[in-house]
């Protein structure tokens, strides 16, 4: 069965991957909160803080352009170039290991030592592994054997819910269970990830990843993933300072409530983003937009359903009983539903200007509309709570329409350029070949 007819029936494999990945790292969370004092708390709150950021660099830097680099070449041979690529992203993961120095040193005044010194080491091994988990199972569903990837996620959880049980029967101290957890499940599931992917390589490229070719461009990436933390922090900030630390936490409380909107979109994206890439790589605009409706439409549905069962505090509302304090405020949540469902609509728009290699031109608009997000934070002076969604959304709504005007003009040159006859000129990225890994 071809790419372009099994794409949709890889969907629930793409919403199964997400999930699990997520359940894994919210029962770590929950752990977290059950097991640790309060002071442990606030400490893990900054370790994990440290974790994302630790995570981002090999991610965005050598992970993400590789993956865009797998999407130029034929099918069969993507998957071999994962051992590629997970050589050239581990010195950034090492290096990632900082965050967690930084963090320790951070809490130092405060924190326990022992508790400290537990979260570090465990933040740091799960730094490594984490993003090398994250881009296994992401180059499975690049190489169209979304099920496998699944399957990997399915694992990480499994090993995460035998663990936190074996610490309790064990009485591991709280501060290594956290984190140690996630870290045995990522290295679990990685080796479980890689046995899969040398199993199911078909076909092996000539190709050779080069380290500074994907920097080259995966600062871009780094600064695209920058933005929009370096904005909720600010915004978080704002909130704290302008209303109070109480509205802050009625925020958080309905961030956790609309998380399953930002999964889901993730789940469809994992299928459908490579997909986007590949069209923009090869001019074909009508994939791109068939692709864009699907995915459109489906997390219009979700977003408005999940609106009518978790958006205000009612009787059938499960999440008004978990998270009460969600609901103090009466449409937060809703509103924050909202911004998340508007959110998500720039998944794919995003994923074509990788395949186009635009990623300047997506960072550029990642740090503008995140400014406006910004601005919508500062109102928390008169709008409090509902500040970071208010700033969220006219941030996403920004992000789309730009996105939108700059793929029009970018497949308008690009075709025009593509059916100008010029003897000299190079390949268009992707229509002929492979795309340079270069940018």
């Amino acid at each position: 069965m071809t790419e372009e007819r099994s794409f949709t029936r890889r969907l629930p494999a793409g919403l199964l991957d997400s999930a699990f990945a997520s359940l894994a790292t919210f029962a770590v969370g929950l752990a977290a909160v059950s097991l640790l004092d309060d002071v442990s708390r606030g400490v893990y709150a900054v370790f994990f803080t440290a974790f994302f950021l630790g995570t981002l660099l090999p991610h965005q830097l050598i992970f993400t352009p590789a993956e865009v680099e797998a999407v130029s070449y034929p099918t069969p041979e993507r998957l071999s170039l994962l051992p590629q690529s997970l050589r050239l992203g581990l010195l950034p993961a090492l290096a990632g290991m900082v965050a967690a120095v930084v963090a320790l040193a951070a809490t130092a005044s405060y924190a326990d030592r022992d508790v400290a010194l537990a979260l570090a080491v465990t933040v740091a091994i799960t730094i490594v592994l984490s993003p090398m988990q994250d881009h296994v199972r992401r180059m499975l569903h690049i190489a169209t054997i979304s099920w496998k990837a699944s399957w990997v996620s399915m694992v990480q959880f499994a090993v995460v819910a035998v663990c936190l049980a074996g610490s309790i029967v064990v009485d591991l101290p709280p501060e290594w269970v956290p984190f140690g957890a996630l870290a045995v499940a990522n290295a679990v599931s990685l080796t479980v990830g890689l046995a899969v992917s040398r199993s199911s390589a078909e076909a092996r490229s000539e190709h050779r990843l080069r380290f500074t070719a994907l920097a080259s461009r995966g600062v871009w990436y780094v600064l695209n993933a920058v933005a929009p933390a370096l904005a909720g922090f600010v915004i978080a900030a704002s909130i704290a300072w302008l209303a109070s630390p109480e509205d802050l936490g009625y925020t958080e409380s309905a961030r956790v409530v609309a998380q399953p909107i930002l999964v889901f979109a993730t789940g469809l994206s994992a299928v459908l983003v490579p997909r986007s890439m590949r069209a923009a790589m090869d001019l074909d605009r009508r994939t791109a937009r068939q692709t864009s409706r699907i995915f459109l439409a489906s997390i219009a549905v979700a977003g408005a359903a999940y609106l009518v069962i978790a958006g205000w505090d009612w009787v059938l509302n499960p999440m008004s009983y978990i998270v009460p304090s969600a609901y103090v405020l009466p449409g937060l949540v809703a509103l924050t539903i909202v911004a998340n469902t508007v959110g998500v609509a720039s998944f794919l728009q995003s994923g074509e200007l990788m395949g186009a290699q635009r990623e300047r031109t997506l960072a550029s608009i990642a740090w503008a509309t995140s400014s406006l997000a910004v601005l919508g934070g500062f109102t928390a002076s008169v709008t409090g709570a509902y500040a970071r969604s208010i700033g969220a959304l006219a941030g996403a709504i920004a992000q789309y329409v730009t996105q939108a005007r700059v793929l029009d003009r970018d497949y308008a040159a690009r075709t025009q350029d593509a059916t100008t006859p010029a003897p000299t000129r190079e390949a268009e990225p992707g229509a002929n070949g492979p795309a340079s890994a270069g940018g």
